[in-house]
């Protein structure tokens, strides 16, 4: 029989059902805030096969392809044009944005809907020319 020493002695905590649980739903948490985190996080692209491939809510910037109208549902819509020339129609419940006609470029923050083959944009934000270039430039 092989006696061993005090120090090569292992202790087991016994683990209770209340530890368990609390082990389980710290876990938990930490799944879900992952998650959360991944969904809450929009990628920003450039162009608009990303953003029809990704599947997923997208900052997609461009620049103007049309004036822009409201179409028959009371939506505002838009053409939209990428840095490789690619064009999408931009559809948005909100209003138009003020001193749209002056954009330099357009972020439109949705997603692509596969079935209309239209970008569904929850917010839009345009990028206007400073005033103070027009000042720069009038010297």
């Amino acid at each position: 029989m092989i006696k061993r020493s005090p120090m090569h002695q292992t202790t087991r905590i016994p683990l209770k059902p209340l530890h368990l649980a609390g082990l389980l739903m710290i876990a938990l948490a930490a799944i879900l805030g992952f998650n959360g985190l991944q969904q809450s996080v929009r990628p920003y692209t450039t162009r608009i096969g990303e953003a029809a491939g990704s599947g997923r809510s997208v900052q997609l910037v461009g620049f103007l392809g049309s004036p822009g109208a409201y179409d028959e549902h009371g939506r505002f819509t838009f053409v939209l044009e990428d840095e490789t020339g690619h064009r999408v129609t931009v559809v948005s419940d909100k209003p138009r944005p003020s001193q749209f006609e002056l954009a330099t470029s357009v972020v439109a923050i949705g997603h692509y809907d596969q079935s209309s083959g239209l970008f569904v944009a929850d917010e839009l934000l345009i990028k206007c020319p400073s005033k103070y270039h027009e000042q720069e430039s009038a010297r």
